[in-house]
């Protein structure tokens, strides 16, 4: 099939949907309002999958995992019969995938920067090989450029958000609280995110058996990685949850597909995360009018600001979570007063046209570089 400069395939590495793949299909309608045709590059089978379907977005399978020695050569024909002019990386792993593709090839790929990780100097070339890459915080960019990263080729794109989705809730008041069968008063509490090392969970875990207040803790998230160790370490933080009773009840959500409508019923959202290179699941609370104690880490600055936007604390703290936990479960005001703060700054700084074009300028200029050559 003949190639369109305006067709661009977004390869995605997982067939699950996280705060990667929720970044991308928020902006797809924005994308194709400018005039580009994105096609999703991505496992065969999957919630992605099922997503892409419900919203009528093209989707080809390929999935890295089926060889991974034979990546590039199947790429590439797979972009030869899908005729896209350009090929985007949704994930850093996925942008070292594209350079590789772009130095054997010549095709014009860019990258997104979605994590804050140490790179291997095999890895930065791979990256540094496409010809635009889009970090999603200055926290993610100044990171990755100062380990060898291209500045030239690197810039800040934030993800964007569309609030009235988490502004307008669909059930009614109190639904949540009936679900989880909670009839004491108290605090509501969630935190969502994968079940691992890096989101810290423990962090909240230990800092709910230091506070005397009646909450009920949602979480919200699943294992993903099957090494013992990660095994270990959930059975681990439940086990230490378990120990913030009577005050402390847990209640395991798992995967939820109603974020928005959760996070209209909670009090408040706690992100506890070692490192986090711009929270989506902050963006949305924000969104809900929600108020956030968050770990002020990698690219939460970026979004909050303490004591105006949220209550921020340091990484790895459970004491400071704890007595911050207790102030705002004390306070209905502070939290009220946060969370509208919240809610009206990323409105305005994070909106999604402002995200679909840094994306697609970088796609226009990645071309118009391409066409200029000799």
């Amino acid at each position: 099939m003949p190639s369109d400069s305006h067709r661009v395939a977004i390869l995605c590495e997982f067939g699950s949907v996280n705060g990667g793949e929720h970044s991308l299909l928020a902006l797809v309608p924005a994308i194709r309002d400018r005039g580009w045709d994105p096609v999703v590059v991505a496992p065969a089978t999957g919630e992605l999958a099922e997503v892409l379907a419900a919203r009528k977005i093209e989707h080809v399978d390929f999935s890295v995992s089926d060889n991974r020695d034979n990546a590039v050569e199947r790429l590439e024909e797979l972009l030869e019969r899908c005729g896209a002019g350009l090929l985007h990386a949704n994930s850093l792993s996925m942008s070292r995938l594209s350079g590789r593709l772009a130095r054997r090839t010549g095709r014009p790929t860019t990258g997104h920067l979605r994590d804050i990780l140490n790179l291997s100097a095999a890895a930065l070339d791979d990256i540094n090989a496409n010809r635009r890459l889009l970090a999603v915080s200055h926290a993610t960019r100044d990171h990755h450029v100062a380990a060898g990263l291209d500045p030239d080729r690197t810039r800040v794109v934030y993800n964007g958000i569309d609030p009235a989705i988490f502004r307008n809730p669909l059930r009614p008041s109190g639904w949540l609280k009936r679900e989880l069968k909670i009839t004491r008063p108290g605090l509501l509490v969630a935190t969502i995110g994968q079940i691992g090392l890096r989101k810290a969970l423990d962090v909240l875990a230990e800092a709910a058996t230091r506070v005397e207040t009646d909450i009920d803790y949602v979480v919200i998230g699943e294992r993903l990685s099957r090494k013992a160790e990660s095994v270990v370490f959930e059975d681990a933080v439940f086990t230490r949850f378990a120990d913030s009773a009577p005050s402390g009840r847990i209640h395991r959500l798992g995967y939820r597909r109603d974020v928005p409508e959760v996070l209209a019923e909670i009090d408040l959202l706690i992100h506890p995360a070692r490192q986090e290179p711009l929270g989506r699941v902050l963006l949305e609370a924000a969104a809900a009018g929600r108020a956030i104690l968050a770990t002020d880490v990698g690219g939460t600055r970026e979004i909050l600001t303490d004591g105006r936007t949220a209550i921020l604390v340091p990484a790895d703290d459970p004491a400071a979570m704890a007595d911050e936990l207790a102030r705002l479960a004390a306070n209905p005001n502070l939290r009220t007063r946060l969370g509208t703060a919240a809610s009206e700054q990323i409105a305005e700084r994070f909106p999604i046209n402002a995200a679909a074009e840094g994306l697609v300028a970088a796609w226009r200029e990645t071309l118009a570089e391409m066409d200029a050559s000799p």
